[in-house]
């Protein structure tokens, strides 16, 4: 007896891009995409527009969803069931594995750390200045989509609870995100005390 798993519903907007695999559908056959990891941005009613996994750039014109791969709509809105990433975009400045500061989902250039709390006092710091929309996100190399220069960002909570080990040397925090579970934080090296 097999145990039948729904898929999962992904919602998307507008303006989000993500990682789908193309369907076997008529269209992504004849382009040679069917089976295919591939970024695409969601665009108004109902179509998306596929980007080239090696430049960044448009692959071509924009494409019913449904023809790119599992797209439905409910009450809630316009969803996937073939999602594999979210919050994806190509870059030549984001740097693997490290925690940025973006506002109005653009990434502050220079705004970087290994070390989460860094990031997390500079974005309050951000929303004492009146800029609201300053957060923090973990940014690492896309797990679906081999060129380097394509990422996947994860927004972390700014109440985030951190887990730390201190040594009489070095402090090394953690924190836990539903797409990475004990990620690594950032390592503080603390000064001797002298007797």
């Amino acid at each position: 007896m097999r145990n039948y798993k729904r898929p999962e519903k992904v919602y998307v907007n507008p303006g989000d891009t993500l990682v789908v695999k193309c369907a076997h559908s008529e269209c992504m056959t004849h382009m040679e995409l069917a089976n295919k990891f591939m970024p695409v941005t969601i665009l108004e009613n109902g179509y998306g527009q596929l980007r080239s996994p090696d430049t960044g750039g448009n692959f071509s014109m924009p494409t019913p969803l449904s023809w790119i791969s599992s797209f439905y709509e409910d009450a809630n809105g316009r969803y996937g069931t073939e999602v594999y990433e979210t919050g994806v975009g190509h870059t030549v400045t984001h740097t693997h594995g490290r925690f940025y500061v973006y506002v109005d989902n653009r990434q502050m250039y220079g705004v970087q750390s290994l070390c989460f709390e860094e990031m997390r006092d500079a974005a309050r710091e951000m929303h004492g200045r009146d800029i609201p929309s300053a957060e923090v996100r973990f940014v690492a190399n896309s797990r679906f989509l081999n060129n380097i220069a394509w990422s996947h960002s994860v927004v972390v909570p700014l109440d985030t609870e951190i887990r730390e080990h201190v040594t009489r040397t070095y402090r090394d925090t953690w924190i836990d995100l539903p797409e990475y579970f004990n990620l690594f934080a950032g390592r503080q090296h603390l000064k001797e005390v002298q007797a």
